[in-house]
């Protein structure tokens, strides 16, 4: 028989909703279509005709704007099959696979334990309006600090930046709140000495660290005169393991940011969010872990680094790219030349500026090279040789054909060789340069000799010669249904023919004769083609406001990694 006072650890509930990908449970009980990054269907909890049932795969959480009804994939359970929180988890630990341990249902001491976490999160929250309320008064020029620093009040408020005084009145206040000695000695902010308790935090800008959830589960203090060290955090707490925390992952999940950026400090998160570029997190004070690359794996974005430009950064950046790789990310590197960090990059450069250097992020590969380049002079032919044998062992060790090619022929750029020389270097002795040639007119005698009608022409456009191709053999538009949309067409007459096909199983054609490829080749550059006319729109626009232009860079980027990703297969039809 279940126990209605059954609780479950913090983590474990976490772990168990993790496992569960709300779209996929939710898809048992509704036929859900993809709706942008989201999914939308009819609710199951009312009757309707129209569908007002959204699920968001990335915040893992559905909501009705029919009905209202909302939560997460255990409240959904538990409303749909009607029944308790525990059975609710149970069922997805049966369908995750996950073991339902004893020591995970309550005992006496596990809900004390539960309660006094309970406690530690009041108390931290409590504290948090008390370092506020300091800053809000401006004591010992806070605010002013703040300002000089380029930080505006609503930042301030929407961070909770707080401050905390050379003589705190911290404990008196949290006494007066029904905290107890041992609490405040638990939250390891205070310590005791000769019978007396003291704050380890004095003299600081106080950054509340919240959890995903939005908790604040401890504090960053940045002190504002002289003095070491000149950051100093919260020591770990029964609510705090700073392995698992990221500073400003509760805003990457609260506005559904499209990338993470990952800093180094408090500043470089705020300044970057001030600007109106979501999506930064820290590491707070050490260096990225696994557990920190392993919950930025879970928000399924892309992933960008930004650290500081000083040789200590550039360690720090070689570290994290092999960290977040061995999770499965592949980061992109920012790079801010002449400045040391995005706080210092803001004094002087505009939202718009910033956007650029996220759109001319490079690869990890690029930024290692570049790295190992930074230690040697080049124009002295012996360190050119041990740049080169360094470089190309790293580009040998790439599993990505595209990012080989691009970096053969960009180290001979850089060194000012061959590409044969390099390539042998990287390839092999039989390299030849003629295996990069991705050339369209390779084609054309293949395409004479499987469509003898075509005229081929230089002149003519790849939509021209798929039409001329389509207009004899329309059942091949089945070989390209994926690729192009309708809306891709400007042809009338194609795009009669192709609307009849749409919906269609394009399976019962032989998919690797030459009429596939060359079909399928034709509808890559043509919709290349479009996209790059797309492209160069897009940077012909002009008089634009800061949204526009960041909605422009983000436009820009989508556009050239779906050429990226169609020129790669392209070469897989080759």
């Amino acid at each position: 028989m279940e126990n209605h006072n059954t609780h479950f650890d913090d983590r474990f509930i976490e772990e168990v909703k993790n496992a569960n990908d709300i779209v996929e449970i939710i898809s048992k009980y509704v036929d859900l279509k993809r709706a942008g990054d989201s999914y939308k269907g009819l609710c199951p909890f009312h009757n309707e005709k129209t569908p007002s049932f959204m699920v968001s795969e990335n915040k893992q959480i559905f909501k009705c704007f029919g009905c209202g009804e909302g939560g997460n994939v255990i409240t959904f359970l538990m409303k749909k099959e009607n029944i308790s929180f525990f059975e609710a988890i149970k069922l997805l630990c049966e369908n995750a696979r996950i073991e339902l341990p004893v020591n995970n249902i309550s005992s006496e001491e596990n809900l004390k334990n539960y309660e006094k976490k309970q406690r530690m999160y009041d108390l931290h929250i409590e504290l948090a309006r008390y370092y506020f309320d300091n800053m809000q008064k401006n004591i010992e020029n806070s605010m002013d600090y703040l300002k000089n620093r380029g930080i505006d009040e609503k930042t301030v408020r929407k961070f909770g930046l707080g401050y905390e005084v050379r003589k705190s009145s911290a404990i008196e206040y949290l006494y007066n709140h029904g905290y107890t000695k041992q609490e405040l000695l638990d939250s390891m902010i205070f310590r005791q000495k000769n019978d007396e308790l003291y704050s380890i935090f004095f003299s600081r800008v106080m950054y509340p660290i919240f959890d995903y959830r939005n908790r604040v589960v401890a504090f960053g203090g940045r002190i504002t005169g002289s003095g070491e060290p000149k950051y100093l955090n919260s020591p770990e707490s029964i609510i705090f393991k700073k392995k698992e925390q990221l500073y400003g992952l509760n805003l990457v999940r609260k506005y559904n940011a499209k990338r993470i950026i990952l800093v180094e400090g408090y500043m470089d998160v705020i300044r970057l969010n001030q600007k109106g570029i979501v999506g930064a997190v820290a590491s707070l004070g050490t260096s990225l872990t696994k557990e920190q690359s392993e919950i930025i794996k879970k928000q399924n974005k892309k992933v960008y680094i930004c650290y500081d430009s000083d040789k200590a950064g550039r360690v720090a950046t070689v570290r994290a790219i092999d960290i977040l790789q061995s999770v499965g990310v592949k980061p992109y590197i920012i790079s801010l030349e002449g400045y040391k960090d995005p706080d210092e990059f803001f004094n002087k450069n505009k939202t718009s500026d910033f956007m650029v250097k996220i759109e001319n992020a490079i690869s990890p590969l690029s930024f290692l090279i570049d790295n190992i380049k930074s230690e040697y002079n080049i124009n002295i032919y012996s360190q050119k040789l041990e740049f080169i044998d360094k470089a190309s062992e790293l580009i040998k060790s790439s599993n990505d054909a595209i990012e080989m090619e691009y970096q053969t022929k960009r180290l001979a750029e850089i060194t000012n060789m061959s590409v044969k020389s390099i390539g042998v270097k990287v390839y092999g002795q039989y390299f030849s340069p003629k295996q990069f040639q991705l050339n369209q007119k390779s084609d054309e005698k293949i395409v004479k000799k499987v469509f003898p009608h075509i005229e081929n022409s230089d002149t003519q456009t790849n939509e021209k010669k798929l039409i001329d191709i389509i207009s004899k053999k329309p059942d091949c538009i089945r070989y390209i249904m994926d690729i192009l949309n309708m809306d891709d067409i400007t042809d009338d007459s194609f795009r009669e023919h192709y609307s009849k096909f749409l919906g269609s199983n394009g399976a019962d054609l032989e998919p690797k004769n030459e009429e596939y490829k060359i079909l399928r080749k034709l509808a890559l550059f043509t919709k290349i083609d479009i996209l790059q006319k797309k492209l160069k729109k897009l940077e012909q626009s002009q008089n634009m406001d800061v949204e526009e232009i960041s909605f422009m860079m983000e436009e820009k980027i989508k556009i050239i990694k779906l050429i990226s990703n169609l020129k790669e297969d392209i070469k897989g039809l080759i």
